[in-house]
């Protein structure tokens, strides 16, 4: 990424978080120079005029009085809020997130089949990603809109590059997180071993 792209990514951040916590919603008048009075010691006129020009022409915003080119008053849409501000939803916290090596995907399911049957709802990479969808982009969703994390952890799991990066995103995002241990031990769970977690030997499963 270039480093003028980068500085343009902060503004659109820093625009972003100044709407989420602010009152305005879908449709309410937004004053350009109220919106951008935080930020403007920070970023230069024509850097904050060209990323509200962009966030325009997504159609995240759009001109209160209808004018093109004109964005001293300016109004938040509902792509705006479903894509840009809140693109994943909600957390939902019967909402399940199994992470596992591939080789495992048999056993991740038949834990998936016996937690949905207690209403839990399960996402498995595997069985939940559309062949179409840019799988990237749908794991990071289901990771911040699941509330508990679950790390399938056997001799499969540990060390691979997928499966380390998955636990390491819900640590950060702050989630609960539960390991199965399954022939491995605690040692291996890096920063996630302080959390609450099962052990298993293989001729328990």
């Amino acid at each position: 990424m270039l480093l003028k792209e980068r500085r343009y990514n902060l503004i659109f951040s820093a625009i972003r978080e100044i709407i989420i916590n602010s009152d305005k919603d879908i449709g309410v008048l937004i004053n350009y120079d109220k919106l951008v009075e935080t930020i403007k010691d920070k970023f230069n006129k024509d850097e904050l005029r060209y990323a509200i020009r962009h966030l325009v022409y997504k159609n995240y915003l759009v001109s209160y009085n209808g004018k093109l080119e004109s964005y001293s008053e300016l109004k938040l849409t509902m792509k705006g809020f479903n894509e840009w501000l809140f693109p994943y939803g909600p957390e939902d916290s019967k909402k399940i997130f199994i992470s596992y090596a591939t080789d495992d995907k048999k056993l991740a399911g038949k834990i998936k089949c016996n937690m949905e049957k207690i209403g839990f709802t399960i996402f498995l990479a595997h069985e939940d990603i559309p062949a179409i969808a840019i799988w990237r982009d749908k794991l990071i969703s289901e990771l911040k809109t699941s509330g508990i994390f679950i790390a399938l952890r056997t001799q499969n799991y540990t060390g691979r590059q997928y499966t380390e990066q998955e636990c390491g995103f819900a640590l950060a995002l702050n989630k609960r997180i539960l390991s199965l241990c399954i022939s491995t031990k605690s040692s291996k769970m890096g920063f996630c071993s302080e959390f609450q977690g099962k052990y298993f030997n293989d001729d328990n499963i």
